[in-house]
């Protein structure tokens, strides 16, 4: 990872992320099987979802720029989820898009 990217991550203070953590614990308590999680546990699964989505954004963001745009769409998402093997379980949640017109 370049320095620019830790930078970007890693803009909150150590020990805290950018993430609510009761929200976090609510969304882990949906999850059946999971019966307790400590708070190194949710500081853990927190961090390593914002490294996702920085992840996600900047792929996503590399498509849009080679369509000479600044802004991330959808299309953008979908098509850094079908190029990149990392994002193959998102394939049915973000779908490439489909064109009405024939």
């Amino acid at each position: 990872m370049a320095a620019s990217e830790a930078n970007t991550v890693a803009t909150a203070a150590t020990g805290t992320s950018n993430f609510p953590a009761a929200r976090v614990r609510r969304i882990i308590k949906e999850d059946k099987d999971i019966f307790a999680c400590g708070s190194e546990s949710l500081f853990l699964i927190s961090r390593a979802t914002e490294y996702f989505i920085d992840s996600l954004v900047r792929e996503s963001y590399e498509f849009s720029r080679l369509d000479k745009r600044k802004t991330v769409q959808y299309k953008d998402m979908a098509k850094a989820v079908q190029s990149i093997e990392q994002y193959d379980f998102l394939a049915d949640i973000i779908p490439p898009t489909v064109s009405v017109r024939k």
